[in-house]
C-alpha cells in the first residue's frame, strides 16, 4: 500500500467516523399535554441525540427518570431549551442540574428559554442553597452550583444557540394570545428548529394554528407537533371544573392549541418528511385514531402518534 492509498484509506475511515458520531436521532422522553399527571404518560420533554451529545428539549416533571429509562446519561446533557414557561415544560430543568451536579457532572450545564429563564435559574438556585451547602461540607472542593448553572434567555426570533453539530432557531409561535381585556401579553411561546449534520428536526412547542411555525418548519426531516382533541378536552372539562373555569379553558384550548386537522393541513403545507404528534391532550385512553384519521385526511407522508421513550 503506497503513502496515497493509506492517505485515502484513513480519510475514508474519518469520514466514515465522522458520519456515525452525527447521526441524530429523536427520543420522545414524555408525551403527555398538560399539568394534568398521567400514570401512562410523562409530561413533555424529547432528547435530541447527535452523535454522543444530548440536547433537551422542554423538561417537564420527572424528566430525569425519563432520560435513564430511554438509555441515555442524565449528565450528559449539556443543553436544555425550553419552549415556553408553562409548569408542564419547564418544572424539571433545576432539578435536572441540581441531579447532575450532585451525581458527578462538572462541565457548565446551560438552559435557553423565553423571558423569565434567567429568573427563574436565580429562584432554582435559591431553592437549592440549603442542598448544595450541606453536599458541599461533605465533599471539599465541589465547584458551586453558580459556577456551572447558566440560563439565557431568547432575545426574540432567529438563531438562539449554534456550536458544531447544530443550529437551533427559534420563531415565536401562537400560544399566548392577548387577553380578551387588552391586558398586554408578558410573555412568548417559540417553536424550535435544529439543523444537525444530517437532518432538520422541527418542535412546534404549544402553539394554535400558526403561520410561523409553517415557515419554520418548511422542508423538515420531522416535525414534533402537539395536538389536542376539543370533543374529549370538553367533555373532560365539565366534569372536572367549574362551568365558567371551564368556558375559559376551552377558549385557551380553541385558539391556543391545534387540532389534528390542522396539524395535517400545516404538515402538507410545509412538506415535511415525517410527523410525530405529541404533547397529546387528553392523551388518556383514546385510541390513536383519534388523530391519525384528520390528520390523514390532508397529510399524506407518515404520521406517528407519540409515546414515551419512542425513539426517530
Amino acid at each position: 500500500m503506497n503513502w496515497r492509498t493509506t492517505l485515502l484509506t484513513l480519510a475514508m475511515g474519518a469520514a466514515l467516523l465522522g458520519g456515525a458520531q452525527a447521526q441524530t436521532r429523536l427520543i420522545t422522553l414524555g408525551t403527555q399535554g398538560g399539568p394534568m399527571p398521567s400514570a401512562t404518560r410523562a409530561q413533555p420533554a424529547n432528547a435530541l441525540v447527535v452523535g454522543e451529545r444530548v440536547y433537551l428539549v422542554d423538561a417537564g416533571n420527572g424528566v430525569a427518570q425519563q432520560l435513564v429509562k430511554a438509555g441515555l446519561d442524565h449528565r450528559h446533557v449539556g443543553q436544555i431549551f425550553i419552549t415556553h414557561n408553562h409548569d408542564d415544560h419547564n418544572a424539571d430543568w433545576g432539578a435536572l442540574m441540581g441531579f447532575q451536579w450532585a451525581t458527578g457532572r462538572r462541565q457548565p450545564t446551560h438552559v435557553y428559554g423565553p423571558a423569565g429563564t434567567e429568573a427563574m435559574m436565580q429562584g432554582f438556585l435559591a431553592y437549592f442553597q440549603p442542598n448544595a451547602r450541606i453536599r458541599m461540607a461533605d465533599a471539599p472542593g465541589m465547584l458551586a452550583p453558580q459556577q456551572l448553572f447558566h440560563a439565557h434567555d431568547f432575545k426574540g426570533n432567529g438563531e438562539v444557540y449554534r456550536d458544531d453539530l447544530v443550529t437551533v432557531t427559534a420563531a415565536e409561535n401562537c400560544h399566548y394570545a392577548k387577553p380578551p381585556d387588552g391586558t398586554p401579553v408578558l410573555d412568548r411561546s417559540y417553536s424550535l428548529r435544529f439543523q444537525t449534520p444530517d437532518k432538520v428536526v422541527v418542535f412546534s412547542g404549544d402553539t394554535g394554528n400558526c403561520p410561523a411555525v409553517l415557515a419554520l418548519a418548511h422542508g423538515a426531516d420531522v416535525l414534533v407537533h402537539e395536538v389536542i382533541d376539543l370533543p374529549l378536552i370538553e367533555k373532560a372539562m365539565s366534569a372536572m371544573l367549574p362551568a365558567q373555569m371551564a368556558r375559559a379553558y376551552m377558549r385557551h384550548m380553541e385558539e391556543e392549541h391545534t387540532t389534528a386537522e390542522d396539524v395535517g393541513r400545516l404538515a402538507q403545507a410545509a412538506g415535511v418528511k415525517q410527523l410525530v404528534l405529541s404533547h397529546i391532550i387528553p392523551g388518556r385512553e383514546e385510541p390513536d385514531s383519534v388523530y391519525l384519521e384528520p390528520v390523514r385526511r390532508h397529510y399524506l407522508g407518515p404520521v406517528t402518534v407519540a409515546r414515551d421513550l419512542m425513539a426517530f
